[in-house]
């Protein structure tokens, strides 16, 4: 979050494709560079295969795919997919094997057994996000003044909860947006705000969602910003990238905002950091989100116990922030099935 971060420009880490898909030099302050790259798929990308044959040949050449964003959202909502895991990792693979992508002999095999034995700790990291998503919805729907809003979430940043720092900032962004709805980011056509809104509406067609928040609702918008959240936690939970990371997906949420305003930050300590960097949004969003994020100052927890204390706050202020009974309800069924199996459980590689 420091405002003094070099930062290049997004349009120099950014690459659009003719197909939609976008690829994204996500770290703020790591400049796109010759490669290799290893590219992070969304299920979009991996699924939707156009996208490889429009690379530039420089890029294509020196690609390396890495589906495990697509194939941890697949296992976590996809009941077909967890029961015949290997099998359709491999048609999924085939589609990218056709445009001149080659896996490795038993690649399908390695990843069931990685989703088999990390079950409860990929359902615990997709929660983290739960009470972030159920917060900006409920502070979104609500017909509240900016003003209004913006205290109530300075009000809920002083509750002695743990927050993920990127979602402070994501949430502050959405708010700040809802108060300049026509504000439109450089080169773009639609508004900042239409891209966060269609992020966060219910999609009962698209997604067999209600028009409630549900489990349903919560994994897959925590689904849809993974690809956000996880660069910063591979790189602190000491993850080697195999050359330069970049993130490939078709969510213009994504590409067109999120990852351009309040993008990851690589730090030597390997510490999970965002940043807003300037030149991407007006100085004041800017210095607001910045201002609102560095206010905030959470606890430490020093035992696993007491992490799961404060988590179980977090969520219950979610739950408070929400309109209907079965959404509290959601949130309280997401703290317990889904935060707790695998709290303090290390990744098994």
């Amino acid at each position: 979050m420091n405002p003094q971060l070099h930062a290049y420009p997004y349009r120099d880490r950014y690459l659009s494709t003719d197909s939609g898909v976008a690829l994204i030099w996500p770290f703020a302050n790591v400049m796109r560079g010759e490669g290799p790259y290893e590219l992070f798929l969304d299920t979009n990308a991996l699924t939707k295969t156009q996208w490889v044959g429009q690379l530039p040949p420089q890029v294509r050449e020196r690609a390396i795919l890495n589906p495990w964003p697509a194939l941890m959202e697949q296992w976590l909502s996809n009941p077909m997919f967890r029961k015949e895991p290997s099998s359709r990792i491999d048609e999924m693979t085939a589609r990218l094997a056709k445009t001149g992508i080659r896996f490795r002999e038993g690649f399908a095999e390695e990843q069931t057994r990685l989703l088999k034995k990390n079950e409860a700790q990929l359902r615990t990291q997709a929660s983290l996000l739960f009470p972030c998503v159920a917060i900006m919805k409920s502070l979104m729907r609500e017909k509240l003044r900016p003003g209004d809003a913006l205290e109530r979430l300075n009000f809920l940043m002083n509750a002695e909860v743990p927050r993920f720092s990127g979602c402070v900032m994501l949430m502050a962004l959405a708010l700040l947006l809802k108060a300049r709805q026509p504000l439109k980011l450089e080169g773009d056509n639609k508004p900042a705000y239409s891209f966060l809104e269609s992020f966060l509406a219910f999609q009962p067609e698209k997604k067999d969602e209600t028009d409630r928040i549900c489990i349903r609702y919560l994994r897959n918008r925590a689904g849809d910003l993974s690809l956000w959240y996880v660069m910063p936690a591979l790189l602190q939970h000491g993850y080697r990238f195999v050359g330069e990371p970049v993130v490939v997906t078709g969510d213009k949420a994504l590409h067109r905002v999120i990852l351009r305003v309040i993008p990851p930050v690589a730090h030597e300590s390997r510490v999970a950091a965002f940043t807003a960097p300037p030149g991407e949004i007006e100085d004041f969003v800017r210095s607001e989100i910045l201002r609102i994020a560095t206010e905030w100052k959470p606890p430490q927890p020093r035992t696993s116990d007491e992490r799961s204390r404060l988590m179980k706050k977090l969520f219950e202020l979610a739950a408070d922030c929400c309109e209907f009974d079965e959404e509290k309800e959601a949130l309280m069924v997401a703290w317990s099935e889904w935060f707790l199996p695998g709290e303090g459980l290390p990744m098994k590689f």
